[in-house]
């Protein structure tokens, strides 16, 4: 399971039909809920969109990443394209 933070609210459609086709389950976290560590902490990797998200949500999501080893990816761009090519290197 992949866990994306961040992104565009309109895309989250797309996000989880890209992670689909690879054969992955998602979770799409756009806004810090109570209970985000528990949703960021059985995940295999957790791409984070860092130019769509807040600074706490960021902080929060490399401590937990960090704490259960968790592989953490850094994506500039909110574009599908960009994600996709990282799916493709971490798949």
């Amino acid at each position: 399971m992949v866990a994306i933070v961040g992104g565009v609210l309109n895309s989250e459609k797309e996000y989880s039909k890209i992670l689909k086709e690879k054969n992955k389950k998602c979770k799409i976290l756009n806004t810090m809920c109570p209970n985000f560590k528990n949703k960021i902490e059985n995940c295999e990797a957790c791409i984070v969109f860092t130019n769509a998200v807040s600074h706490k949500m960021l902080i929060s999501c490399s401590s937990i990443c960090k704490k259960n080893n968790i592989k953490l990816i850094h994506l500039t761009s909110k574009g599908t394209t960009n994600l996709k090519k990282t799916l493709d290197s971490l798949l």
